[in-house]
């Protein structure tokens, strides 16, 4: 039925013409990398900064019937497509959690940026803001962009460990809202806490450096780093895999990350929200696996008497 109704709509001719446009624009060069990554006269290296981009990667590691212009340029769309709308929703997100939770929270982002900053502003400042981070990882754990991922297409047959066995042709995923939405890896998880992965952060600081500490007081500053990093945003874990997981972990959720930062940092600084007398945090709309704000919410907006955006 699908496939009788699509020709008739105009949204379907429009994202048609957007992506023949794109495959024109992109033709050229996606040809010229392809001819010379396979005449082994060039490949991405950390050396040429200029290269090193989404188009360039693509163009080296496809493969097959996939190694083909036009197809890497579609690819280059879906992922274009797929990073500007979730970055959306999680600003929305963050934006109408942080209003739901009151003045105590917004109080300490405020004071954290404030005290961010008075050591100057640059890219690297996006990176202490913790209760910030923790704040985007609480959002996204109760309102992700979707329930389902890691989603994979056996074309052979396999059996796992445990004996669970999946024939070829088996369209599989994981249901990771629901993983980490469980009691047993999120105490209380309907609660939204938007602190709770720095408090987590905080302890395991605490405890790393007392196990990490030798005689003399000193402490492994490699290892604190390195434990540091399992409460970021932008690092998946076994239980929390917004981002996948390993090798098939998105590339850009550092990227995402900084954006999004950017973006509330700005607004919280320099404006000011409430929700509309009478509402709160409207519930989030399902459609399949996918969860987006809902639509027709409105909220209070003014600006700060005294504005202290940082950048």
């Amino acid at each position: 039925m699908a496939g009788l109704v699509y020709p008739l709509l105009p949204s379907y001719w429009a994202g048609q013409k957007y992506l023949n446009t794109a495959k024109q624009l992109l033709r050229s060069r996606l040809q010229e990398l392809i001819k010379q990554s396979d005449a082994g006269a060039w490949e991405p290296r950390d050396s040429n900064a200029d290269e090193l981009n989404l188009l360039s990667w693509l163009a080296s590691m496809a493969k097959g019937r996939d190694r083909e212009p036009d197809t890497i340029s579609h690819v280059l769309v879906l992922v274009a497509l797929a990073s500007v709308h979730t970055t959306l929703l999680r600003m929305v997100n963050v934006l109408y959690d942080i209003i739901a939770a009151g003045p105590t929270l917004l109080d300490e982002l405020l004071s954290e940026i404030n005290t961010v900053a008075e050591n100057g502003w640059d890219v690297n400042a996006y990176d202490k803001l913790h209760r910030l981070d923790s704040v985007l990882r609480e959002s996204q754990r109760l309102s992700p962009p979707t329930t389902l991922g890691m989603k994979r297409l056996f074309k052979k047959p396999h059996t796992f460990h445990d004996g669970t066995h999946v024939p070829a042709g088996t369209y599989a995923a994981l249901p990771i809202h629901a993983i980490e939405n469980d009691a047993a890896h999120t105490p209380d998880p309907e609660v939204y806490d938007g602190l709770r992965s720095f408090r987590a952060r905080e302890q395991f600081e605490q405890q790393s450096n007392a196990a990490a500490a030798d005689k003399s007081g000193n402490v492994d500053n490699n290892n604190k780093l390195a434990s540091a990093k399992e409460f970021q945003f932008s690092t998946p874990t076994r239980t929390v895999l917004n981002f996948g997981y390993g090798k098939a972990a998105c590339p850009g959720r550092f990227f995402a990350s900084v954006v999004i930062k950017m973006v509330v940092v700005r607004l919280i600084t320099e404006y000011e929200f409430r929700f509309l007398p009478g509402t709160g945090r409207p519930k989030n709309v399902m459609l399949y696996e996918f969860l987006f704000p809902w639509p027709w919410q409105k909220v209070l907006v003014r600006r700060r008497k005294e504005g202290g955006c940082p950048f």
